[in-house]
């Protein structure tokens, strides 16, 4: 079967499973996760019982993920987006829906920042990640569920690993989104070298699982 018809066909798979956290229509936007990729996460989170989530870059999938928390009963979604008009939608169906409990999204520009690959790179603000994340760790718990999905291309994903290892919990998935184009796969494989990670790619999807080390 052609590659790409065998992930068309695991996306309408994925969207009849997520047809219970249907409840009301949410539209599509560009940084959303593909179907299939979006029920490997909550496989994830379900069998792996992940409860301190950060998720890098959000979207419409932030508030099904939220519903699933909610529907579970336990569990929590730290989210952060650099586009403002993103973050200000999530945050305000959040809002609407009743599930600011379970998630939050915080708006973080994109700065200029220390752990990028290059002289110019930029990644999400680094005081207001620090300080976000911090917080959040404080009240939950160790992060034991990190996704990347942002922010944009290339290689501005990078600094995701060196900044958040530190409060990864021991045994903690990381998934990687978008590994099929090179540059996240050049990502992938520096996040391997430099921290002891072993990628699995997850079947018909572009997201990569790995487990941190104690």
């Amino acid at each position: 079967m052609d590659d790409s018809l065998a992930r068309e066909l695991a996306d309408l798979s994925a969207l009849q499973r997520i047809g219970s956290l249907n409840t009301e229509y949410l539209p599509s936007l560009a940084g959303d996760l593909r179907p299939a990729a979006l029920i490997a996460v909550m496989d994830e989170i379900v069998l792996g019982a992940r409860t301190v989530l950060v998720e890098l870059g959000c979207g419409s999938s932030s508030v099904l993920l939220a519903r699933l928390l909610q529907q579970r009963g336990f569990g929590h979604l730290l989210a952060i987006e650099h586009d403002e008009r993103t973050a200000a939608f999530v945050a305000s169906q959040l809002r609407r829906e009743g599930l600011g409990s379970v998630a939050r999204v915080v708006h973080a520009p994109l700065s200029r920042h220390p752990a990028a690959l290059s002289r110019h790179g930029q990644w999400y603000a680094p005081q207001q990640v620090h300080d976000e994340v911090l917080g959040y760790v404080e009240r939950f718990g160790l992060v034991d569920l990190l996704l990347v999905d942002g922010p944009g291309f290339g290689d501005s994903r990078y600094p995701a690993l060196p900044v958040l290892r530190a409060v990864l919990a021991p045994g903690a998935t990381v998934l990687a989104d978008d590994v099929d184009r090179p540059d996240e796969a050049a990502v992938l494989t520096r996040w391997s070298e430099e921290f002891g990670l072993e990628f699995r790619t997850a079947p018909r999807t572009s997201l990569a699982a790995a487990t941190a080390l104690a």
